[in-house]
Order: C-alpha cells, then structure tokens, then sequence
C-alpha cells in the first residue's frame, strides 16, 4: 500500500514538472512569434522604402518594377532679370531596376511673385490647403503659360526618354530672360517688380516652379 502511495506521488510530481514545462514552452514560443513579427516589420518596411525612390540633391535613382514611380522638383529662381545668366538644374535618373522605363514630366505649380498657378491634379491633392486665389489649369496648360505668357521662358528636355536596364539620364530645367526680347515696357515691368519683390520679401524667390518626374515601366 506504501508503494503504492509513493509511485502516486511521484506522478503527481511529474505531472508539476510537465505543466511548468508546458507553460515555459509556450512563453519562449509568443517570445519568437514577437521577435519573428517585429523582425518581419521591419523587413516589409524597409522593402516597401526602397521600391520607392533614393534622392540626394542632384540624383534620383528610382527602382521601377511593375511599379509607376514620381517624385517632386523644386525650381525656385531667386532672382530675375533680362539679360540674366540662365538658371538651370539638372537631375540624373538612374534606371537601377530590372526592366526598362520611359520618362515623363509635368508641370505642378508656378508662382510668380505672389501669384499661383496650379495644375487640375496639384490643386487636388492641396485641397483646402492650396494657396488662396490660385488658379487652377491642366498640367499642359500651366507649361504653356510659363513658355508663351512671360518674356522670361523655362526650357525642360530629356536626354534619353527610355532607359534600359542599369542606364542613366538627365533631366534639365533652364529658366532664362533674353536681355532684348521686343517688348521693353513688359522686360521693365517685370523687371523692376522683381527686384522690388526680391528685396521686400528677405530674398524670397521671385518665382518657384514644381515639376514632377515620372518613370514607369516601358511598353513594348
């Protein structure tokens, strides 16, 4: 009878030491299921960034992918004048995907002086926080506007509109004001309310342009 009292004890003693390994077991497990989520974050958030874009001030690298990539350039011109040294800015767009990409632009914003002009889709995307008063266009309409309305033009070009796998390009913007345009009283106007608006507003760019780059996958 002692036997067996004794053997019972110790069973209930295994079944104490298997309930706490039973709990221990499942403690390390949510422990890595934790870590192994976390780790899983990060991962996902680090891939989701670099489908993206990578920027530094003069390059872009864009890895396209079945994926549309854009990304915003800002144009601002300080000072301006006829008879001006052009200001230009260049952008190196660096296809480091795996399929080729075609390249476009088109105009967001351009503000002259005080005055706001913004494309269908930049207006949109402001919504109640765009500029008060801003006209609103089409994105054809507001290149049109800077090229053909102001004896000062910009210039956009491409140096390669199809980029290959591993290849570059440049996309270059150039603001410039002939000194001799035929039209005198508009080069004096807008010359003297540029100077005026340079000096009354602590060296706030005359007139600001936003673009924006487009890369997608090329169809054949």
């Amino acid at each position: 009878m002692a036997r067996k009292r004794k053997n019972h004890k110790l069973t209930r003693k295994q079944r104490r030491i298997k309930n706490r390994v039973t709990l221990r077991t499942l403690f390390l497990l949510s422990i890595t299921l934790i870590f192994n989520t976390y780790a899983w974050f990060l991962y996902a958030t680090t891939v989701s960034t670099n489908l993206t874009a990578h920027v530094d001030a003069w390059k872009v690298e864009f890895e396209v992918n079945d994926a549309m990539v854009e990304r915003e350039i800002n144009f601002p011109i300080d000072h301006a004048y006829p008879g001006m040294t052009n200001a230009t800015q260049t952008v190196t767009i660096s296809n480091t995907g795996e399929k080729a990409a075609d390249i476009t632009y088109e105009m967001k914003m351009l503000r002259i002086f005080d005055d706001y002009y913004l494309s269908t889709e930049y207006a949109q995307e402001l919504g109640p926080s765009a500029p008060a008063g801003a006209q609103v266009m089409s994105a054809e309409a507001l290149l049109n506007k800077i090229q053909n309305d102001y004896p000062f033009t910009l210039s956009l070009s491409t140096a390669q509109a199809t980029l290959q796998v591993g290849q570059s390009s440049s996309f270059s913007m150039s603001f410039s004001w002939a000194y001799e345009t035929g039209e005198d009283e508009t080069d004096t106007d807008y010359g003297t309310r540029a100077k005026t608006y340079y000096e009354e507003n602590d060296g706030k760019p005359v007139i600001q342009i936003i673009l924006k780059i487009v890369v997608l996958q090329h169809q054949d």
